[in-house]
């Protein structure tokens, strides 16, 4: 009776207020990502039904023919299919909070006509011909802006595909010697890189010289001290550092795109196609083991393997053809 009379009071609560009380307790974890992905599930939701549905009782909220509106309506606005799938998991995580799988009143088919998958992205990597041109490029030719933001697409990629968000939170204190020590970001593993010989004008131009941040480049806000507020000058900061790779792409690398992923991608394949063992760029990457390498090289598998194909069939007609001359 009493889990009847729970799932009965559950029924009333609304979805902003469902949706707002896990927000909190995902600041609270300080799951700063999750946060932003919930918030923003929360405007979307509430935009499609115009302020009204998202206040409503949850049973009025879940229903099958309204998630399948929901995801019409994303489409119409030319949100992605990934874009669709995470609101969608948002949206089944908080209703699985109020009715856990197996409880009165869960219905495990709720979420099947609508798309919940995640397809995973094939990132392209730069050839090398292509990172050389980066690489080579006129700063003086660049606005200012731009050069650092080129500046640091080439020092993540010298120091063996750094993602943008461990470069951006690298402090000045993570600096011994020639060497940067500090730790991952995403899994807290530490990870000390040499600075290459190559890097070091890049590093020693670039770097904030300014007394006022522990920073060691000026991409995030030194005074900030709240995390929450860090984050988002985090997010702000990627999105700019996007940007602006973006128009450097148009410039310099006409029809091929660049993100901040671009660098530490290009490093891994590069590394790949020189035959480098996958436990080194394991190691190089700070992956947690070396399955998770495997699974980020898969994709390239087949080119690597295409491309030896290549050579072999290139290097027998060549053969081929100098046997028929003599």
């Amino acid at each position: 009776m009493d889990s009847e009379n729970k799932t009965n009071e559950n029924r009333k609560i609304s979805l902003t207020s469902r949706m707002l009380s896990v927000i909190g307790q995902l600041k609270e974890e300080k799951k700063h990502s999750s946060v932003h992905t919930y918030t923003a599930a929360l405007h979307s939701f509430t935009d499609y039904s115009g302020g009204k549905e998202a206040g409503m009782a949850i049973d009025l909220v879940f229903q099958p023919g309204r998630l399948k509106e929901y995801q019409d309506w994303l489409r119409q606005k030319e949100s992605s299919w990934n874009t669709v799938s995470t609101y969608m998991r948002v949206l089944r995580a908080v209703y699985n909070r109020i009715f856990p799988p197996g409880t009165t009143g869960h219905n495990p088919k709720l979420f099947d006509g609508v798309y919940t998958k995640v397809e995973p992205k094939i990132k392209r990597a730069l050839t090398e011909n292509q990172m050389q041109t980066l690489s080579k490029a006129d700063f003086d030719s660049l606005p200012e802006d731009m050069q650092h933001v080129l500046a640091w697409f080439l020092l993540m990629f010298m120091f063996r595909g750094m993602p943008f968000i461990d470069l951006a939170h690298l402090r000045k204190s993570d600096v011994k010697g020639n060497t940067i020590v500090y730790c991952r970001h995403k899994t807290g593993k530490q990870m000390v890189v040499s600075i290459p010989r190559e890097a070091v004008k890049l590093f020693e131009l670039f770097i904030d010289k300014s007394s006022g941040s522990p920073y060691l480049f000026p991409i995030l806000n030194g005074r900030l001290k709240d995390e929450w507020q860090l984050y988002r000058c985090y997010q702000e900061a990627l999105r700019n550092f996007n940007r602006k790779l973006e128009k450097i792409g148009k410039l310099l690398l006409p029809g091929v795109k660049i993100s901040s992923y671009t660098a530490r991608h290009t490093w891994a394949t590069l590394a790949f196609y020189r035959e480098v063992p996958v436990g080194i760029i394991s190691k190089a990457l700070g992956h947690s083991s070396i399955k998770v390498t495997e699974t980020y090289l898969k994709p390239f598998e087949n080119e690597r393997v295409d491309a030896v194909n290549d050579e072999l069939i290139l290097s027998l007609m060549n053969n081929t053809k100098e046997n028929i001359a003599s």
